[in-house]
C-alpha cells in the first residue's frame, strides 16, 4: 500500500512539474518566460495558410488566432474581434518608418477622427495638392467637395447651392472659368459676405467658402450683385 501511494506521489509530482515547465523544439533549456521556444539557424516556424474564403469557413476563431492569407491582399491576419464577432486585420508591411519619419504609399489614409499635429503653431501638412472639380451645370455641394477647387467652365449662369449640415470648417475655392457667372445660394445655410454680395465678378473671379459652424458660411471674394 505505502508503495504505491509513493508511486501515485511521484507521478503527481512529476505532472505537476510538466504542467508548469517550459517546452523546448531544437533546445533543451527554452527561456523560462516562453511556454514553447522553438531554436533554429536553419529553419522557421510556418503559420497555417489559406485563402480568405478558407479563413472564413473557421469556427469561432478565438480572439488572436493568426493565419497567412494566400489570395486578395496577402499576407498574414489577425482576429482582433471575438469567437462570435470575428474582425480581421491585416498585420502589415505597407508603413514605412525611417528615423522619425514615417511613409505610407499604398492606397489611402483615411480616418474618421481628428488629425492632429504636435504643435499648433509649428506644425505643417506639406506635399497634398487641392483637386480640381469642373463643372459645367448648377451644383450643390457636398462633404467630398471639402477642400477642393471647383471650376465652373460653362457660357450659362449657375447656381451653386451650399446646402445646411456641411462639416465645420468646411472650405472650398470656386473659380468662374467661363463666362457663365456663379449665383452663390444658400440651402437651409447662411451666407455672409461684407458688401452682400451672391455673385461671382466675371471671368477669372475667385471666391471662397468657409463653414464658420452653425451653418454660417463667410463667402468672400470677387464677387458683385
Amino acid at each position: 500500500m505505502m508503495k504505491k501511494a509513493r508511486i501515485l506521489f511521484i507521478g503527481l509530482f512529476l505532472l505537476i512539474n510538466w504542467a508548469n515547465a517550459q517546452t523546448g523544439i531544437g533546445t533543451t533549456t527554452p527561456d523560462a518566460s516562453a511556454k514553447l521556444e522553438i531554436a533554429s539557424t536553419t529553419k522557421g516556424l510556418l503559420i497555417p495558410r489559406m485563402n480568405a474564403s478558407q479563413r472564413g469557413l473557421i469556427t469561432n476563431p478565438a480572439n488572436g488566432l493568426l493565419v497567412y492569407q494566400t489570395d486578395g491582399v496577402a499576407g498574414f491576419y489577425l482576429n482582433s474581434g471575438t469567437s462570435v464577432s470575428p474582425s480581421w486585420i491585416r498585420v502589415n508591411t505597407d508603413w514605412t518608418k525611417l528615423g522619425n519619419d514615417l511613409s505610407y504609399t499604398i492606397g489611402n489614409v483615411s480616418t474618421t477622427g481628428s488629425l492632429t499635429g504636435g504643435s499648433s503653431t509649428n506644425s505643417k501638412l506639406s506635399g497634398f495638392g487641392a483637386s480640381i472639380s469642373s463643372k459645367s451645370a448648377s451644383y450643390q455641394l457636398t462633404a467630398s467637395d471639402n477642400g477642393t477647387i471647383i471650376s465652373f467652365t460653362g457660357a450659362s449662369a449657375v447656381t451653386l447651392t451650399i446646402p445646411a449640415s456641411l462639416p465645420d470648417g468646411f472650405n472650398c475655392m470656386v473659380v468662374q472659368y467661363g463666362v457663365g457667372q456663379i449665383t452663390f445660394s444658400g440651402s437651409g445655410a447662411t451666407l455672409y459676405n461684407r458688401n452682400n454680395y451672391t455673385k461671382s465678378a466675371g471671368l477669372y473671379a475667385a471666391v471662397s467658402l468657409l463653414h464658420m459652424g452653425s451653418n454660417i458660411f463667410i463667402v468672400s471674394g470677387e464677387m458683385i450683385n
